[in-house]
């Protein structure tokens, strides 16, 4: 029968290893919490800040693996902080909360290669996607969200339309949203082509006559495209290290449980 070392003041060495294994534990699992906090939080703010532009680029395999990886973040967190009170009240780890760990820790790779993947997919499309969006989408019923997406892209890059760095404005021009304007005199572009006044914080009105000093002439294809390769290439990076990373913690923390 063990001796509790709070009645005789000896410690048993099977409780001294069965503590520093628990310690082991604990502080993998505490690494993995921090790979998944990180894997939640950059696709959280991947899509509060940076993913404006998405609708645009027709590329269901970027929108995959954003979600994905958020997916894998917050579903790690949980089942590590679970995994932790289980240690913590003396439950031990089991079998199956690894095996989820391991499995989540996969698809967060995934999810880096599957961004890695997107910029192949959008590549040389971009700007017949962009074209295709503006012409036929923007301003229309039921396409809200491209409307958005396009008004939050020029305001943000500061350009517009789709063409050569000095002319991309003038694809507005031969867009359904200009077609069907009724006002008279019509705007040639959208509110969100012109520059913002340093003052008010509101952009000035150069929609009537272009182009004008107030006008961001240039396309939006090459920021686009840039803006885009460099935030799958961040996202991809992020999601397979980090996953790599919880994987060899996952090692580790298996390992150590079958060696008593």
């Amino acid at each position: 029968m063990l001796r509790s070392p709070y009645f005789d003041g000896y410690t048993d060495i099977a409780v001294q290893d069965e503590h520093k294994k628990n310690r082991s534990v604990l502080g993998c699992l505490f690494m993995i919490m921090i790979g998944s906090g990180v894997l939640l939080g950059y696709g959280v703010w991947t899509l509060e800040d940076k993913y404006f532009f998405a609708p645009l680029l027709g590329s269901h395999l970027y929108t995959l693996g954003v979600s994905v990886m958020m997916a894998a973040g917050g579903s790690a967190l949980v089942i590590c902080v679970v995994e932790v009170c289980a240690v913590c009240a003396r439950s031990g780890c089991t079998n199956m909360f690894l095996g989820l760990l391991v499995f989540i820790a996969v698809l967060g790779l995934g999810s880096g290669i599957v961004l890695f993947m997107s910029k192949n997919e959008v590549g040389g499309q971009l700007a017949d996607r962009l074209r295709t969006s503006l012409d036929l989408q923007y301003g229309q019923p039921g396409e809200e969200g491209v409307t958005t997406a396009w008004d939050s892209t020029q305001a943000t890059l500061q350009c517009c339309g789709v063409g050569n760095k000095t002319s991309g404005y003038l694809a507005w021009t031969g867009s359904a949203w200009y077609a069907n304007q009724t006002e008279v005199p019509s705007a040639q572009v959208p509110l969100s082509c012109c520059t913002v006044d340093d003052v008010t914080g509101q952009p000035h009105q150069c929609q009537l006559v272009v182009p004008n000093r107030f006008l961001n002439e240039k396309g939006c294809q090459d920021d686009v495209q840039r803006v885009f390769f460099d935030q799958g290439k961040e996202l991809g990076i992020v999601a397979v290290v980090v996953s790599l990373l919880e994987l060899m913690f996952l090692l580790v923390t298996i390992n150590t449980l079958r060696h008593p």
